[in-house]
């Protein structure tokens, strides 16, 4: 005899699952206001509909490998610097 529907059913909750790395919350992320030339703007919603990836995502992307072409001497102050910033948020 199958179990009770109330039994196999599992508890589901609202909204989107977190989609961040490690499953955070995307909402949580501090927001970024840019200007974009219309061709690039339209560039990234495509890449963003074709692939099915979020916006966020490819601009995290995007980021990490301009990082990963600098020289190390570059990629150690971009480190620097971040590290810096970072630890001034913590501070406030």
């Amino acid at each position: 005899m199958a179990a009770p529907r109330h039994v196999m059913a599992k508890t589901r909750r609202m909204g989107r699952p977190a989609s961040g790395p490690g499953g955070q919350k995307v909402s949580s992320y501090p927001q970024v206001m840019i200007r974009l030339p219309q061709e690039t703007k339209a560039t990234l919603e495509a890449l963003s509909g074709a692939t099915g990836t979020p916006v966020w995502q490819i601009i995290d992307k995007a980021v990490e490998t301009y990082v990963e072409q600098l020289s190390p001497t570059e990629q150690k102050l971009v480190a620097a610097v971040r590290d810096s910033r970072a630890r001034q948020l913590d501070e406030s």
